[in-house]
């Protein structure tokens, strides 16, 4: 549909159909599952490493909506609440406030009235703002500093989504919720969810529990006084098929708020309460965030700072408390599932309290984790292959009878299907690859253990898991044992130059672990195998014709983008630990002194996308 040559067909699609060919563009398929598995890595390593980062997936899919409006207006037609409201979706699915509020003065200048839905897609926009992207989504705890940071006028790179004070996003939302209600627009539990989060985002405590206790009559203060469920009032007997009956998303609202709120024990004794008592199963996503904003807590800040101070108090809670949250949600009746980032935590409290039989077994369960997702990997690939292998046969064919190949065949809608399923299987192969090199880089350099003494360690337990896990380890790295043995270099097999998903050795090999078998000391578990870029390139030599900016499947080989020579030159100038910038520039150490990492990156320009972006607005609308 975004084809210039589509534009005339588009243009007189009628009404009804050209809404549901619009709403079949969804931000929950197209969007939320890479901003989802995007959460754990570094915006550095997807720079690295040549893969789109979540902010232009969620600018080229907008771009794409917005061309799509464009050819329809341009052909006289206005556009009209449902269009609108779509659009509104596409801002709440990244939390890009920027976007909605220009959605929303379009809308007013359009003349067209917004329902409940829009006000619920804007709200949690303003609520969600930069919260999914870079180091802002490690920075929703309520901290002193953090509440500081968010109240300027003027905010630093990582504090430039919802503000507090003056420009308080809890002010913001009240005032749509009223609106929403004086307009005629009867409050749902989304509403009530937005309401609740606002106030969490600016510390405001009484609010969250004002709308628990006022719509739902749970009080959560009493909850955590008494145990017993029988004797706390019962809650408001809503109907299933009420629009204020809780579902999981309250669940999951409640543990994102009181744990930015440093109240764990709040946020699992009221969700045990509502869970219990509309009959409610705890989704996995729910245990998730309990377990990540637990471990955060959890974790002792040693720089000695006042903001270090209050981190280390401010709600903090037991490493043992983590550990059994994990017990309680890896066990009946709840066997969640644990992802490798929940591991990865796990990992870390057990190098804190010196477990090296711990730590092992973690990454084992890491690892066969990885191994199951390699699995539906290539089991998602051969969909690919079994639905692109008639098409191929029928252009080969073609190509033989001196024809020019119809690049229509390949706009199938199962064959788009299968390479989005494909693709989304992909990056959670990357991702995982990626936290199993962080993990292991963190645990080879532990330099003693509680469960073992460090002879064990040194000469027998660390030397097998270098070699056990030598695919996952940097090229080099250093590693300082003691002053009577001196310093030892490791010699993985990832790096920038040479690293296992770069473009080095773009073909032969995935990264395995290593088993000893008692023969041979050290064999792969799992026999030596092509990348999957590999595999593609492959197909590539067997059918040279191949158009790879063919949608859809140029995303089988632009999975990863070769570095530009202009790319690696603004890497040079990040290599030394300090860059000066121009005294008027944003970044210098006159206007910003504190700009950190992310602040170099954005100096440089590393963050942007290459063309004009929708989520990192340039003060102008896109509307």
């Amino acid at each position: 549909m975004t084809d210039p040559r589509s534009a005339g067909l588009v243009a007189s699609l009628p009404q009804t159909v050209f809404i549901e060919a619009l709403h079949r563009l969804s931000p929950i398929y197209f969007v939320e599952p890479f901003r989802n598995l995007h959460h754990p890595l570094h915006s550095w390593s997807t720079l690295l490493n040549g893969l789109k980062r979540v902010e232009e997936i969620f600018d080229d899919f907008v771009q794409k909506l917005l061309t799509i409006t464009r050819y329809r207006t341009s052909a006289g037609h206005s556009l009209d609440l449902a269009e609108f409201t779509h659009l509104l979706d596409c801002a709440r699915s990244m939390g890009n406030g920027p976007l909605a509020h220009d959605i929303w003065n379009s809308m007013s200048d359009s003349g067209v009235i917004p329902d409940g839905q829009c006000y619920n897609h804007y709200m949690e926009a303003l609520v969600w703002d930069h919260c999914y992207t870079g180091e802002e989504a490690y920075r929703l705890r309520i901290l002193p500093r953090h509440y500081y940071k968010r109240r300027q006028e003027d905010r630093n790179i990582g504090w430039q989504g919802y503000g507090t004070a003056k420009q308080s996003v809890r002010k913001m939302v009240l005032k749509l919720f009223n609106e929403m209600l004086d307009n005629g627009h009867p409050a749902d539990e989304r509403s009530y969810i937005n309401v609740m989060l606002a106030s969490a985002r600016v510390g405001h405590g009484p609010g969250i529990r004002h709308v628990l206790k006022n719509v739902y009559n749970v009080d959560v203060d009493a909850l955590k006084q008494e145990p017993d469920n029988s004797k706390i009032p019962p809650p408001t007997p809503h109907e299933p098929w009420s629009a204020l009956y809780p579902t999981e998303n309250l669940l999951f609202a409640i543990a994102h708020a009181f744990g930015t709120n440093n109240d764990i024990p709040g946020a699992v004794r009221t969700i045990e309460f509502i869970s219990a008592s509309y009959n409610i199963a705890i989704p996995p996503r729910v245990w998730y965030e309990i377990f990540e904003r637990a471990y955060v807590l959890c974790r002792f800040n040693t720089t000695g700072t006042t903001h270090a101070e209050q981190a280390n108090t401010i709600g903090s809670v037991s490493m043992q408390l983590v550990q059994s949250i994990f017990e309680t949600m890896t066990s009946e009746p709840f066997n969640v599932q644990p992802t490798i980032q929940m591991r990865r935590s796990m990992i870390n409290i057990s190098i804190d309290m010196g477990s090296l039989e711990d730590c092992k077994s973690h990454l084992t369960a890491a690892y066969d984790l990885l191994s199951q997702t390699r699995q539906k990997q290539e089991r998602a690939r051969a969909v690919v292959l079994r639905c692109l292998r008639p098409i191929l046969d029928t252009t080969e064919e073609q190509k033989k009878q001196g024809q020019k190949a119809d690049p229509s065949l390949f706009q199938s809608p199962i064959l788009a299907e299968a390479i989005q399923a494909y693709d989304i299987l992909r990056l959670e192969v990357y991702q995982q690859v990626y936290l199993l090199g962080r993990i292991l880089f963190v645990t080879v350099r532990v330099p003693h253990w509680k469960d073992t003494s460090d002879k064990s360690w040194f000469y027998q337990e660390r030397p097998k898991m270098l070699e056990e896990w030598r695919d996952f380890l940097p090229a080099r790295k250093r590693i300082f044992y003691d002053e009577n043995t001196g310093i030892m270099d490791m010699q993985g097999r990832t790096g920038f130059k040479d690293r296992v998903w770069g473009f080095a050795n773009y073909g032969r090999h995935i990264p395995v672990r290593r088993m000893t078998n008692h023969k041979t000391l050290f064999k792969p578990t799992e026999h030596e195998a092509w990348t999957q870029e590999g595999k593609w390139n492959d197909l590539l030599k067997r059918y040279p014709w191949l158009d790879t900016t063919l949608a859809p499947i140029d995303r089988l080989f632009n999975f990863q983008r070769p570095n530009s020579p202009e790319f690696l030159n603004m890497l040079e100038k990040l290599r030394d630990n300090w860059v000066e910038y121009p005294e008027d520039h944003p970044q210098s150490s006159a206007r910003n002194p504190h700009g950190g990492f992310y602040g170099k990156l954005a100096a440089l320009g590393l963050l942007k996308s290459k063309e004009r972006g929708i989520f990192l607005l340039d003060h102008e609308s896109w509307i």
